[in-house]
């Protein structure tokens, strides 16, 4: 009899974390983690979408050609390609929030002393580095948000933390007009330190604070709980109650003692502190990916996703050189290549020192991108449930294709810009529905490994794109062009084959 009260009461104590999350409720906790979320995705995307502009700004002082502007641009692509998905492993063995600090801080560290480089290639090598630093924020961030959250908050959390991507195309070249529309210069011995260096301490400045407000917070209570830590989590639910009720959890569940439930722990994902097992692991946890039913899907589904990145996030980094050589244009009826060809023809017999000026228009027409962004993004949401997914993808992917033909042929200003927009907007806003469509391809099991590796893939065509224009945008700007438009023809084709479900 007295073992079945002891039991009774054990049974009432134990309790889920997310009906405990829900019982503490929406707080303090979560708003100033979504603020960290957004300083932190500011950073990463900044310190990518920067090397637009920087590459300009410093073409005079590197000497660099067209084909090394393309490698700087993608060098911290490189690096998170290369990291992210490595770090997501890692992040689920030693913690989420070690993984976010030690990827925030070392990237600051490294982007400051990417500020004093005077050698381009160690200048990529760094920001190389940079990347793979990076690469920890990007696997960490939105699990650990997420894992704050109650299942109903979760998705809007993440769609307003991504929201933070188009804020940044904004802030970049804001901050940029700012900085180089003054022209300075400090001489220290041989080294010239001039305002274009700035542009990195600025792209650091939100991760900093960012990450020195993360210090105040614990570990996800439900990683420690994935790994058996009760105690552990207990303290960081403690936490949470403490921060956004301001009294201790046992008086809001009126106990003096309180028990969590374990989370399901993946064998796979546990490295069993031998760091040479790490890569074996992620292999054997990758191959069933591309098992039967979903296999197929799959890999058709990250061939689209890749070419969305190529086509949007590739021109993106490159629109701000196409913008600032089209702005020296007297001719408004030239096409955007045309422009291109005559100002290459004009760079190539001038006898003129090295220009890095660069136009007020270049900034405004990338602001202009920015705000598009943020404004489809809040549109998005609207179109999915009453048009379906399918239906929006096609629709964007065949907009951004024929306004990648009708740059071919279009000389008129507001029309070119237009086609811009549309050409980076549409792809890039159609990444993300295409993640939603990949996680309901394959198993609940595999759907966090799914979305890395696709992501993953989605930046080498960032990488495939920033370098191949780099070589063949200057000789053959309507090749360049036609390419790129075919690989959104492709993805036209590729998404329409995908069974893509509508959302409910």
């Amino acid at each position: 009899m007295q073992n079945s009260l002891e039991n009774n009461s054990q049974a009432v104590n134990l309790w889920d974390y997310d009906v405990i999350l829900e019982k503490i409720g929406y707080g303090k906790t979560q708003w100033i983690l979504l603020i960290i979320s957004g300083l932190l995705t500011i950073t990463s995307v900044a310190a990518q979408q920067s090397m637009s502009i920087i590459v300009i700004a410093s073409q005079c002082e590197f000497k660099s050609t067209q084909a090394e502007k393309g490698l700087i641009m993608a060098a911290c692509v490189a690096g998170l390609f290369f990291s992210t998905y490595i770090w997501g492993y890692i992040s689920d063995d030693v913690g989420r929030r070690k993984v976010l600090l030690c990827g925030v801080f070392a990237s600051n560290i490294l982007q400051f002393v990417l500020m004093f480089v005077t050698n381009i290639w160690m200048f990529n090598l760094i920001n190389l580095l940079v990347g793979i630093s990076i690469g920890g924020v990007s696997a960490a961030l939105y699990a650990y948000l997420s894992e704050f959250n109650t299942p109903k908050h979760r998705a809007v959390a993440i769609n307003y933390s991504t929201m933070f991507v188009s804020v940044t195309a904004i802030y970049v070249p804001v901050t940029a007009w700012m900085v180089l529309s003054s022209n300075w210069s400090i001489s220290i011995g041989d080294f010239v330190f001039r305002p274009w260096r700035l542009i990195m301490l600025i792209s650091l400045l939100p991760g900093l604070i960012g990450g020195l407000i993360l210090l105040r917070f614990p570990e996800s209570p439900k990683l420690l709980l994935s790994q058996n830590k009760i105690n552990e989590a207990i303290q960081a639910v403690a936490w949470i109650c403490k921060f956004n009720r301001g009294k201790p959890i046992q008086d809001l569940l009126n106990c003096d003692e309180f028990m969590l439930k374990s989370e399901v722990n993946s064998e796979e994902n546990s490295m069993d502190n031998i760091p040479r097992c790490i890569l074996s692991k992620i292999a054997r946890a990758t191959v069933p990916l591309f098992h039967k039913p979903h296999g197929f899907y799959f890999i058709i589904s990250n061939l689209a996703v890749f070419g969305m990145f190529f086509s949007s996030n590739g021109m993106q980094f490159w629109f701000p050189e196409i913008v600032n050589r089209s702005s020296e244009a007297f001719n408004d009826s030239s096409t955007v290549c045309e422009i291109l060809s005559e100002y290459d023809t004009k760079a190539e017999n001038s006898t003129l020192a090295c220009s890095d000026h660069i136009s007020s228009k270049t900034y405004i027409d990338n602001i202009i991108v920015g705000v598009a962004f943020l404004i489809g993004f809040s549109i998005q949401g609207t179109l999915i449930n009453p048009l379906g997914r399918k239906n929006v993808l096609l629709a964007a992917l065949i907009i951004a294709t024929f306004s990648g033909i009708c740059l071919h042929f279009f000389g008129n200003r507001t029309a070119v810009l237009v086609l811009f927009c549309l050409y980076i907007l549409l792809p890039g806003l159609s990444i993300s529905i295409m993640l939603g469509a990949i996680v309901d391809l394959v198993p609940t099991h595999l759907r966090g490994k799914a979305v890395s590796f696709c992501m993953s893939l989605g930046r080498l065509g960032i990488i495939a794109a920033t370098n191949l224009m780099g070589l063949t945008l200057q000789p053959y700007c309507n090749i360049t062009f036609a390419i790129c438009t075919f690989v959104l023809f492709v993805c036209v084709v590729l998404v329409y084959i995908i069974p893509i479900r509508r959302s409910t």
